[in-house]
């Protein structure tokens, strides 16, 4: 069997769609690797070096128009017996079967957390979901806002959470946590948020709360802007502690894990996430998570996390404070995290994957 793959999200800085791709080619079953001929498309070489079919696009309109476009008038004819598309859409035109992975819906849950180009984007989810063969989505909770936002009948959703790469598991090493501190430039305890800066993270209520947190701290917020996304910087000197918030725009693959097990606490005050894999990942390393207990962050946490019930930011300062200074919650949540995180099995997750692609074949 020829197994097309969707692979543009490989091709530029990497994001968690493309951990997420790169986890499940990394960990191919046997099966695959025996009787399959994977084919990867994107729009340029990939980094990596991995062999791909590259179909270059020098026009206007970034991922959407590559996709239906480019990548959909390369399969008008049937060139694979199947095309595995990774990032909520597929292209439309492909006379081949599909798959498509749906993290979560929250375009449709909340609009205006986007810009009107995103939404323009994400406007080809529900065509996508209703074509596809089949769908595949990260958690029971974006199942449901499937179901309920799109349209698509339950049985036609197969919820398969990703794994977590084993090398999360391995004790971080004095190296990685000195080269997390000499590129954070801080030697002190911090919080941090991790992710992509957004509406939907409540970035706001995080600065409110910091600012009742012990002086000597200081909060590190890593990752993009999104528009509409708040000025972290803004809400800093707002809420009066400019000088103790670090921001940063990206971290390289290579100081994620001393950055996450340096922090003292994970703090993910999100309203919706289809899964959160950086939450996993601070459990994996032993860093205590203070989360909102909001949609998918309970199935994936369970009970070892500090759980937000309100956006009251005196009481989460209180627990963010509590949960910095150490203390036996904390102990309890850095020893039960690395055990919670290892049920999320990538051999599992890429078997049962795999298993859905190749059914979506015959």
């Amino acid at each position: 069997m020829r197994i097309g793959i969707d692979a543009r999200v490989l091709a530029g800085t990497p994001t968690g769609v493309a951990r997420y791709l790169s986890a499940l080619i990394e960990h191919l079953p046997t099966s695959v690797k025996r009787e399959d001929v994977l084919e990867l498309f994107a729009d340029r070489p990939l980094p990596s070096g991995t062999p791909a079919t590259v179909l270059r696009w020098p026009l206007p309109g970034g991922d959407p128009a590559w996709r239906q476009f480019r990548l959909g008038a390369h399969l008008i004819r049937p060139r694979v017996d199947v095309l595995f598309c990774p990032f909520y859409t597929i292209p439309l035109v492909a006379r081949v079967p599909t798959v498509v992975v749906i993290h979560d819906v929250s375009f449709a849950a909340r609009p205006e957390w986007f810009s009107a180009k995103a939404r323009v984007a994400f406007a080809l989810v529900g065509p996508s979901a209703r074509r596809a063969r089949r769908i595949i989505t990260v958690s029971e909770f974006s199942a449901g806002e499937i179901v309920r936002r799109l349209g698509v009948r339950r049985e036609r959703i197969h919820v398969i959470p990703p794994g977590l790469d084993p090398r999360w598991l391995r004790p971080v090493v004095a190296e990685e946590r000195r080269a997390a501190r000499e590129w954070l430039g801080f030697a002190g305890p911090y919080a941090l948020h991790l992710g992509a800066v957004t509406a939907r993270r409540n970035l706001d209520l995080v600065v409110r709360a910091f600012s009742r947190v012990m002086l000597e701290a200081r909060l590190v917020v890593v990752g993009p802007a999104v528009p509409p996304a708040p000025d972290v910087d803004e809400l800093a000197r707002e809420g009066g502690i400019a000088d103790r918030v670090i921001r940063r725009a990206w971290a390289q693959e290579t100081i994620l894990r001393g950055l996450l097990a340096e922090a003292a606490v994970l703090v993910y005050l999100s309203e919706y996430e289809g899964f959160g894999l950086p939450a996993l990942e601070a459990l994996a390393v032993g860093t205590p998570v203070l989360a909102l207990r909001r949609a998918s962050l309970p199935e994936v946490l369970g009970d070892v996390a500090a759980w937000v019930e309100t956006a009251d930011p005196g009481e989460i300062g209180a627990q963010l404070d509590g949960l910095m200074r150490g203390g036996s919650l904390a102990g309890r949540l850095a020893r039960e995290g690395p055990h919670r995180a290892a049920l999320f099995d990538p051999y599992v997750a890429a078997e049962r994957t795999w298993s859905v692609v190749r059914d979506a074949a015959r």
